[in-house]
């Protein structure tokens, strides 16, 4: 077996440490971009009321190409076809929080 040369080494070395402060850039700059995914990414959304008389009196809503169950942040009337906005999400039922988008 032959010895390995210390120029060899320090290449090998340096060019592992390079690519591993590459990895973490790239770690901690993916960690500051929006979420994309999950709960909180749905605040904000739009869609459009598809069936108002669901189970416990849920509306269904049709949210990214997506049916949801959701209820109103305040009581009042919603017909299907009329667009509302997400402003929270239920953790505990994962059912959406809406509000109806005044049109003039």
């Amino acid at each position: 077996m032959e010895n390995i040369g210390v120029t060899t080494l320090w290449a090998g070395g340096i060019t592992f440490l390079l690519i591993s402060i590459f990895l973490l850039w790239l770690g901690l700059k993916a960690q500051k971009r929006p979420n994309l995914t999950g709960d909180s990414s749905m605040v904000g959304e739009t869609g459009i009321v598809r069936k108002t008389a669901g189970f416990r009196n849920r509306i269904v809503v049709e949210v990214r190409g997506e049916q949801w169950w959701s209820k109103l942040i305040v009581p009042c009337e919603v017909s299907v076809g009329s667009e509302i906005r997400v402003t929270a999400v239920d953790p505990d039922d994962l059912i959406l929080i809406i509000e109806p988008i005044e049109r003039s």
